[in-house]
Parts: structure tokens; C-alpha cells; sequence
């Protein structure tokens, strides 16, 4: 995560009390669904022992490695055409911050991307034949017989910073392609009905936790609260799926891989440089794009 960033600092106070009355709505909503979780818990327990007690104690175990063998087969975020065909193999996921200069001094420079680079990679792209899809698309095609085209890309935004929408969005929608957005549950640049707009666009909406926190240093309830709960309150809020988690900093170990997978995700992606493969559904490698690259540099990262 960069630093905080504002495309027009006049109305830097007015959306800071704006996010300020969203985190509070959101602080309280998210307390009523970690009590309604809670007995949703308590009736499904209660449930499952009824019926093991009317069936002689024997279940029949249903679960498999995230799920993947399910019968129940997600819609994807996008339509696929009559000319994308069935893909399992890789798949280049490219990671964004802002879009845009830094106005003063950041901590990490590298991961603001100037907006005439992206329109120029977005365009470069295009011209080669590549086509972005969502990551729920792609997970249809590995493990659903879903079809991608010829040269599939995710697009992926972290954080949720107001240039995604301001000029992400529009520069995506020339091509006919969605996005994925990464979204911190609370805290973000954007407003619900920017991320409302980006949905209606057809991008997929991802979790990146409650507050960015660093998934390895937690345990126990506060894990629980910001891999599950993060998905819960963007559900509520959104009202999608919300079916793929991004790692914050590219932080995890098998806890917190645990912790995504018990929480009901499909897929999490990492800072881990290189091609997502179906292999590794919760430890989904991306391609980090930085300021500093020429389209000589893009070119060389999608070359395997």
C-alpha cells in the first residue's frame, strides 16, 4: 500500500468527513454481522447434530481442496464469446496502485503509475491480441469448464484509490474489459456508488481485508475478523459474491491461507512475480506493474 493520495486537494476535507461517517456506518454493520454470523453458527451446528442423531451418526463429507469440485458452478463476471475456447493453463495477472504522480514525497514512488503510461499499456495490450477478464472468469475456465479467449489478462487494483475509477475505468470500458478491484472494507478513496459504478462495468469486486492489516501477525478472532469479516461487509454493502481475497503487502503463510479458505474464498492473489496457475488457487502469483516501466519492460514480464 502507498501513501494517501487526492486528485483535488479542495475536497480533501469534505471526503475525509464522508469516510469518516462510512467507516462508522460501516463499523456498526459489521458488529451486527459478526453477531448474526455467530448464530448462524450456533443453528447450522445445531442442525447438523439433529440430523446425524436421525441418521445414525453418519454424514457424508462434501468438502475438497477450496472447493473446486462442486457442483454448484459460479457465474462468471463477464460473457464469454463464441470464439474464446476452454483454458487451464496460466494466466497473467498484473497488479496497480495509483494511477497517477505522486504529489509529494511517498514512501513507495515505484507504485504510482503515470495515467499516460496505463492508457499506453492498456492500448499495447489491445494491440496484441491480449483480453482482460475477471479473476472469477478464469476459475470458471480452470475448474468449470468455462471458456476465456485466446490470450486471457487480469487487470488487478489494490486498495481502492479514486483514480481507479476516475481514469481506470474509463480507459478499461475503450476496450470493453473489466477489472478486478481489491478493496479494503473500510478506509478507501472511493465512494459506494463508484464501486457500484465499476460493478455495473463488470468488474469483480475482491477482498483485501478490513484494514490492510498484516495477515501474519494475527490470529485467532482478529484473523477471523479481517479475512471473513472484510468479505461479509462487502457483501452486505455491494451485495456480489466477493469470491477472490488479495493478500495486503503480499503478506500470508499457512495460517492465513487457513484462514481464506475456511472463510469461503476461491482464489487469493499474492505479490509473488509470475503467471497465476490453477495449481495454487490461494497463492495466485501476479505481475507488480511500477512507475518507472516502458512498454519494453511490460513486454519482457508477460514472456514465459
Amino acid at each position: 500500500m502507498v501513501g494517501n493520495y487526492r486528485e483535488d486537494d479542495g475536497r480533501a476535507r469534505t471526503e475525509e468527513r464522508g469516510r469518516r461517517r462510512a467507516a462508522e456506518r460501516r463499523r456498526l454493520r459489521r458488529q451486527r454481522l459478526l453477531a448474526l454470523g455467530g448464530l448462524l453458527l450456533l443453528a447450522a451446528a445445531t442442525a447438523t447434530a439433529v440430523v446425524e442423531l436421525r441418521g445414525g451418526g453418519q454424514t457424508t463429507a462434501t468438502a475438497s481442496h477450496s472447493g473446486h469440485q462442486s457442483s454448484h458452478h459460479p457465474e462468471p463476471a463477464t460473457r464469454s464469446r463464441a470464439d474464446w475456447r476452454p483454458y487451464t493453463g496460466p494466466v497473467p495477472i498484473l497488479e496497480y496502485h495509483v494511477l497517477g504522480r505522486p504529489q509529494t514525497e511517498v514512501p513507495y514512488p515505484d507504485l504510482y503509475v503515470p495515467r499516460a503510461s496505463f492508457r499506453k499499456q492498456m492500448d499495447w495490450l489491445d494491440e496484441r491480441g491480449y483480453e482482460a477478464v475477471t479473476l472469477e472468469h478464469v476459475e470458471e475456465a480452470w475448474y468449470h469448464h468455462g471458456t476465456l479467449p485466446q490470450k486471457p489478462i487480469v487487470i488487478s487494483f489494490d486498495d481502492g484509490y479514486r483514480p481507479q475509477y476516475t481514469f481506470a475505468l474509463p480507459t478499461l470500458s475503450k476496450h470493453g474489459w473489466p477489472g478486478v478491484l481489491n478493496l479494503k472494507a473500510e478506509g478507501s478513496d472511493l465512494y459506494t456508488s463508484n464501486v457500484e459504478a465499476m460493478l455495473e462495468a463488470g468488474w469483480e469486486l475482491a477482498a483485501h481485508t478490513i484494514n490492510h492489516s498484516d495477515l501474519t501477525t494475527l490470529e485467532g478472532e482478529a484473523l477471523e475478523e479481517e479475512v471473513a469479516g472484510s468479505r461479509k461487509l462487502l457483501q452486505h454493502e455491494y451485495g456480489v459474491p466477493v469470491k477472490n481475497f488479495c493478500y495486503p503487502s503480499g503478506r500470508f503463510d499457512e495460517t492465513v491461507i487457513a484462514a481464506v479458505e475456511a472463510a469461503g474464498y476461491t482464489g487469493a492473489t499474492t505479490e509473488i512475480p509470475g503467471f497465476a496457475t490453477r495449481d495454487h488457487p490461494y497463492e495466485l502469483a501476479r505481475i507488480e506493474v511500477l512507475g518507472s516501466w516502458t512498454l519494453q519492460d511490460l513486454a519482457a514480464s508477460l514472456q514465459r
